[in-house]
């Protein structure tokens, strides 16, 4: 059973249950408190009685139970948490260095203290490896930032089951932020110097130590979290200050994507691949020599520099941005063998093989169209080497 976190109003109310006095009725700042006032049945039977009081392990009488009744005179009641435990037959203690409370089997998190990431040093090289046995995963660990400097926006999402990867960049910098299971992985980087590596300092990120590199506008933060997974941040034209408020932001992801899909392509384009994990959704397709992308998310995006045209796309404002230049196809060949193949794919034993060229939203040959669902609040981007008209009919057609 994973730890469950009891709120802090839940442990106020136990401290609450053991100090105040036992009179029946107290009036609160907005309602009106009563002690003991209500029975506790388990499977049909009652286990509490109203009107009697529990003996708590020092020997000290507090209430059964509270009921709060507000001013608009709605009514709820509480229990001490130490009552439910007894009552549900689940063990209780508390993690006073994380100030929780903890309720059931703790083993399924780090509250151990063991340590899955190693950390290693070679030269200008620092690198971090499980040698955790292999475990398998039906979804990515689902972790974001939720604050980014102002004018910042995510870029692009990738990632495999065991780990997620998410960019994003501001007027003048970039972030790249990873949260990988501890899987026998391994996640490092090289710098120019061996001194920024011998000049790690440790910094606290959520109650974690973690491991701050820096070397001129490059910015490196790296934290092992309780329940394993490691946090890797590198930053590149931001403040050290500023990554670690980044780093301290991040929280797990609750909920999913809606499962939103294209209905029509281009003729000639084939779907490349498609990466959901938390709150963002990328899918990236692959034409006869170039590509266009997909990427909607629960957070703004990274969208071009200038003035954008007004359009509509199913009635909703969208904004788009016209490439710099003309984008300039390579010819997307490729070469099987020794021996050039005509087309953009082809079948080597037994699996089919595209290619074409990805182009990234910051290529100077892009075509932008962005809108925000009013709805939803999703935030959407389609970017590719198609014309607008073409673009369009594209947003148009996503269900």
């Amino acid at each position: 059973m994973k730890k469950r976190r009891i709120s802090a109003f839940w442990s106020g109310c136990l401290a609450t249950a053991v100090t105040v006095a036992l009179g029946t009725t107290v009036l609160a700042a907005s309602g009106q408190v009563t002690f003991n006032f209500a029975n506790v049945a388990v499977d049909g039977k009652t286990t509490i009685t109203a009107g009697t009081t529990i003996t708590a392990a020092n020997g000290q009488q507090v209430p059964s139970s509270i009921l709060y009744t507000d001013a608009a005179g709605g009514k709820t009641n509480y229990l001490p948490i130490r009552t439910i435990s007894e009552l549900l037959g689940v063990e209780i203690g508390y993690d006073s260095a994380t100030k929780t409370v903890l309720l059931g089997e703790q083993s399924a998190e780090n509250t151990s203290g063991e340590v899955y990431w190693q950390r290693s040093v070679d030269g200008t090289s620092f690198d971090y490896t499980s040698e955790r046995p292999l475990t398998p995963h039906t979804d990515p660990p689902a972790w974001s930032p939720a604050w980014l400097p102002d004018g910042w926006g995510l870029s692009e999402s990738s990632g495999s089951t065991s780990w997620s990867s998410y960019r994003y960049r501001g007027d003048t910098g970039t972030i790249t932020f990873r949260c990988e299971y501890p899987d026998g992985g391994s996640v490092g980087a090289s710098v120019r110097y061996e001194q920024t590596v011998q000049n790690c300092r440790q910094v606290t990120i959520q109650g974690q130590t973690a491991d701050l590199y820096t070397e001129g506008e490059k910015t490196y933060l790296v934290w092992e979290g309780q329940d394993g997974i490691l946090f890797w941040f590198s930053g590149n034209k931001i403040s050290a200050d500023d990554l670690i408020k980044v780093a301290e932001s991040v929280q797990p992801v609750t909920g999913q994507m809606p499962d939103l899909q294209m209905t029509w392509a281009p003729d000639g384009y084939t779907k490349y691949e498609r990466v959901a994990r938390g709150n963002a959704v990328q899918e990236t397709w692959l034409g006869p020599d170039t590509s266009f992308t997909l990427l909607y998310a629960a957070v703004p995006l990274e969208l071009p520099d200038g003035t954008p045209e007004s359009l509509q796309v199913n009635g909703v404002q969208a904004q788009y941005w016209q490439a710099e230049e003309p984008y300039e196809s390579d010819g997307g060949s490729m070469t099987v063998n020794g021996e050039a193949v005509e087309g953009s794919q082809a079948e080597i034993a037994g699996v089919t093989v595209s290619t074409g060229t990805i182009v990234g939203p910051n290529a100077a040959g892009v075509n932008t169209l962005a809108w925000t669902d009013p709805d939803s609040g999703i935030f959407f981007r389609l970017h590719g080497t198609l014309d607008r008209e073409t673009l369009v009919r594209i947003a148009e057609q996503i269900q």
